[in-house]
């Protein structure tokens, strides 16, 4: 296992763990007050940004609606959002858990491959959602954060060092 393959899988794995902190999503504060109006019939909501750790929390809080409705931009047809809100815990948990098995079972072609699957599989099917909604047309003036764009670039990182890994094993 090379030295700066593995360097490069801690940092990505670090950046995913700082990432879930940083803003993910913003919304533009002056048209917070009246989207919640709209949504919820009282002017409650003090939301300007979201990050992943703040996606339970306000799913599941006063905000819910207003974070429900953030969440149904990507996902339109989601049920029981609130609930499912929790599973953004498994960003960083898996980012760990793709460091852990590139650090102990790094030398496996179907670990490597693996990582590469799922690094590659999260930065692709995220950027094209993200690339693809149109965000200019919501009630809710949007913005993708740098949180998220860096979870995306994190997980490409951890991605293309399984797949650089899985091609040398390959050509040994």
């Amino acid at each position: 296992m090379d030295k700066r393959m593995h360097s490069l899988m801690l940092v990505s794995a670090i950046l995913v763990v700082i990432s879930f902190f940083m803003p993910w999503v913003k919304v533009q504060s002056q048209q917070i007050g009246a989207a919640s109006k709209l949504l919820t019939g009282k002017r409650q909501a003090d939301i300007d940004s979201i990050s992943g750790i703040d996606v339970p929390i306000k799913a599941n809080g006063e905000d819910a609606r207003l974070a429900i409705s953030v969440m149904k931009i990507f996902s339109p047809n989601i049920k029981d959002a609130d609930k499912k809100s929790f599973l953004v815990f498994l960003v960083p948990i898996l980012a760990l858990a793709m460091f852990l098995g590139y650090h102990y079972k790094g030398d496996n072609k179907l670990v490597l491959l693996l990582i590469a699957i799922i690094g590659i599989s999260i930065f692709t099917v995220g950027t094209f959602k993200i690339v693809t909604t149109n965000m200019d047309k919501l009630v809710l003036n949007i913005k993708i954060g740098p949180g998220l764009w860096t979870t995306f670039v994190a997980y490409l990182g951890m991605g293309l060092t399984g797949l650089t890994g899985f091609i040398f094993k390959i050509k040994k």
